[in-house]
């Protein structure tokens, strides 16, 4: 039995699973195809994305605070943060309620 061979027969099993398994999941649940999982995918990664974003954006604030000559400095370095933020946020809501949108086009009814 070569390498090539070796590989198939290990890895059929696990592949034949996987697709009984989206079959089964096809049929019990209709509305969760493929669609589904590629939207929720697609909100995963985004979330994930936005969060890494927020988090360099709040070690930055706490950089630019450490380095805050006065109050008022430190008040302008939080009133900005905030406004940031704030907008992010808000922003980012927008993105994953078009998301939502594009799964909302693929729904099959039930």
């Amino acid at each position: 039995m070569t390498k090539h061979e070796k590989t198939k027969d290990a890895v059929s099993p696990v592949t034949d699973l996987i697709e009984a398994m989206r079959d089964a999941s096809a049929k019990t649940m209709p509305g969760f195809g493929p669609e589904w999982f590629e939207t929720m995918n697609n909100v995963g990664n985004e979330m994930l994305s936005f969060i890494t974003e927020r988090v360099k954006h709040d070690i930055q604030t706490q950089q630019d605070l450490l380095q805050a000559k006065g109050i008022a400095e430190i008040q302008k370095i939080q009133t900005d943060f905030f406004k940031k933020a704030t907008d992010d946020y808000a922003a980012e809501m927008t993105k994953l309620m078009e998301l939502g949108k594009t799964q909302d086009k693929h729904a099959t009814p039930v």
